[in-house]
C-alpha cells in the first residue's frame, strides 16, 4: 500500500544537493505530492512510520548512506518490493548501470538530465505502479473466488510443490492449507504424475480418476498466471455418483451380454456337432444352411462383444494405465498371435521398425487391442497370397505405426466415415463380417492416448491404416521449462 491514498500520487526525492532537489521538485510538483529529503537516513526514518511513496527518486552518491545502499536495503524486505525507484546517477558505464538495476532500481536517469525526461520517467513508473496494483488486486480477487469454489483446487509450482489449496481441497484431504503448502503434489495425490499433468495441460485430454477415501474425483488441469508463478492448477470434480451410475450401467450391459452369449454358445456347439456328422449324415443343402446359420451366430457374438467393449470405453478412458510401452515388442507379440491365421490364408506379414525401438507412454493392453483390430482388418480384406506390412517409426516427437495391405482398397467417399460408429468397408469376394465398431474402438483408444488415427487408401491399391502417439520422451518435460498460454 503506497501513499497514493491522496488525490495525487506521492513522490519522494532523496538528494544531498539542495539545488538538484529543488529543481526536481519544481518539475514534478505540478502533478504530484512531492517531499524532499537531504539524505537516505532521514528518508528511511520517515518510511518507518509513514506509508511509502508511489515513486522514490533516489540519488546514487550521497554522504553517509548512499542511494544504492538505500535501494538494496529496501529491496531486502518484501514489504517494499512494489515501491518504484528511479536512481539518479552520474555513472555512465554499463557495469555501473547494471549494478544499480541489480540493486533493485526500476529505472535510472543520468545527471545532468533534461526536465521533460525526469517527468516522463516518473510518469512511466507511476503508471507501472498503478498497473501492478490493479493486477495484484485482480489476483487477490481471483484467489478469493478460487478459495470458495465448489470444487477442490490445488496449485503447484515448477518444482511440483503445492502453493495453494482452497477450502474444498483442504476438506477433501483432511488437512489445513499450511500443512499442505510446500508438499509434493504426488505425495498428497499419488494417483497422477506430473508428466500426466503437463500432458493434460497441453492437450486438454482427460486425466484418470482419483480416489480419495470413498470419493472419486475427475481431475482437470489449467495453467493460471499469478504473481508467484504457480505452474499448474488442478481442479477436482466429484464424480462419485456419476461413476456409480456408469458402473451399474456397465454391469447391466454385462448381464445382457452374458445372457445372450450363453444360448448362442450352446447353439454354436450344437451346430458344430451337426456339421461334424455326430447326428447322422446330412445333405449338402442342409450343411450349407447350417454353415450360414453358424456364420450369422458368430457375427452376432462378435456384435455383442464389440458392443460390450464399446460400452466399457468411457470407463476405460478414466482408468487408462500409463507405462512405458515398447511398440516394436508389442507389434511382435501381436503378429505372433496371427501366424496361424496368416498361414491358413497364405498371406505374408512383415514387420519393419526404423531406428531405435519406439517407446510411448500408454496402456499396453489397450494399445495391443488397437494393433489387433488393425491387423485383423488387414487380413480380412487382403486376398489369399497377399502381403501385409506393419511399420513403426519415431522420426520426431510422435511415434507412428502403419498397417498396410495390398487388398482391394477403399473408395474415397467411404474413407471419412470409417472411424465413425457402425461403418465398415465394403466386402470383396469374401464376407467382410464385423460390426462396424472395431475402428471406432481403435479411434477411442488412440485419442485417449492423445494420439491421432487415419487411413490412406484407393480402390485397387490397398489400404494403409495408421496411428500416431506422443513419444515417451515428450512426457519427460521439466515443469520449470514448460510455458503454457493462459486459458
Amino acid at each position: 500500500m503506497t501513499a497514493s491514498s491522496h488525490t495525487r500520487p506521492v513522490v519522494w526525492i532523496v538528494d544531498d544537493s539542495p539545488l538538484d532537489a529543488q529543481r526536481a521538485r519544481q518539475v514534478l510538483e505540478g502533478d504530484y505530492v512531492v517531499e524532499v529529503f537531504g539524505d537516505g537516513s532521514s528518508m528511511l526514518e520517515r518510511m518507518a512510520v509513514h506509508a511509502p511513496p508511489d515513486v522514490l527518486v533516489l540519488d546514487w552518491l550521497m554522504p553517509g548512506v548512499s542511494g544504492i545502499e538505500v535501494c538494496r536495503f529496501l529491496r531486502g524486505g518484501a514489504a517494499q518490493s512494489q515501491l518504484a525507484i528511479l536512481l539518479l546517477t552520474m555513472q555512465t558505464q554499463t557495469a555501473q548501470i547494471v549494478e544499480g538495476l541489480e540493486a533493485g532500481a526500476n529505472d535510472y536517469l543520468v545527471k545532468p538530465y533534461a526536465d521533460p525526461e525526469l517527468r516522463a520517467r516518473v510518469d512511466a513508473l507511476v503508471r507501472w505502479n498503478g498497473l501492478l496494483d490493479r493486477a495484484q488486486k485482480a489476483e487477490a480477487r481471483v484467489r478469493e473466488l478460487l478459495q470458495y469454489a465448489p470444487d477442490p483446487l490445488i496449485s503447484i509450482d515448477f518444482e511440483n510443490r503445492i502453493t495453494f489449496a482452497n477450502r474444498e481441497a483442504q476438506r477433501m484431504l483432511g488437512e489445513p492449507a499450511d500443512t499442505l503448502k510446500g508438499r509434493s503434489f504426488n505425495d498428497v495425490l499419488p494417483g497422477v504424475s506430473v508428466e500426466q499433468l503437463i500432458d493434460a495441460a497441453r492437450s486438454a485430454r482427460p486425466l484418470p480418476d482419483l480416489e480419495v477415501g470413498d470419493q472419486i474425483f475427475s481431475p482437470s488441469v489449467r495453467s493460471l498466471p499469478s504473481r508467484d508463478q504457480s505452474g499448474l492448477t488442478v481442479a477436482l470434480r466429484d464424480v462419485t455418483a456419476r461413476r456409480q451410475r456408469e458402473t451399474r450401467r456397465l454391469d447391466f450391459y454385462s448381464i445382457i451380454a452374458h445372457d445372450l452369449r450363453s444360448p448362442l454358445g450352446t447353439m454354436l456347439m450344437r451346430t458344430d456337432l451337426l456339421l461334424r456328422g455326430r447326428r447322422g449324415v446330412l445333405s449338402a443343402e442342409v450343411i450349407g444352411e447350417l454353415r450360414k446359420m453358424e456364420t450369422h451366430m458368430r457375427s452376432l457374438v462378435a456384435l455383442i462383444n464389440d458392443f460390450l467393449e464399446f460400452a466399457r470405453m468411457e470407463e476405460a478412458a478414466q482408468k487408462m494405465a500409463r507405462e512405458r510401452v515398447d511398440l516394436a515388442a508389442l507389434i511382435g507379440e501381436t503378429v505372433d498371435d496371427f501366424r496361424p491365421l496368416l498361414d491358413n490364408a497364405h498371406q505374408e506379414l512383415h514387420v519393419q521398425v526404423a531406428g531405435a525401438h519406439p517407446i510411448v507412454m500408454g496402456d499396453r493392453r489397450r494399445l495391443q487391442q488397437v494393433l489387433t483390430n488393425l491387423i485383423a482388418n488387414a487380413i480380412k480384406f487382403t486376398p489369399a497370397g497377399g502381403r501385409i506390412v506393419v511399420r513403426a517409426d519415431c522420426p520426431g516427437p510422435l511415434c507412428e505405426v502403419w498397417v498396410e495391405d495390398n487388398g482391394m482398397g477403399i473408395a474415397e467417399d467411404i474413407l471419412p466415415t470409417l472411424f465413425q460408429r457402425y461403418t465398415r468397408a465394403p466386402s470383396g469376394t469374401r464376407d467382410a463380417g464385423g460390426t462396424g465398431l472395431g475402428l471406432l474402438i481403435v479411434r477411442e483408444i488412440v485419442e485417449a492416448h492423445n494420439g491421432t488415427v487415419g487411413v490412406d487408401s484407393a480402390p485397387g491399391k490397398g489400404s494403409r491404416f495408421w496411428f500416431r502417439l506422443p513419444a515417451a520422451e515428450v512426457h519427460q518435460i521439466d515443469l520449470q521449462r514448460m510455458r503454457l498460454p493462459a486459458p
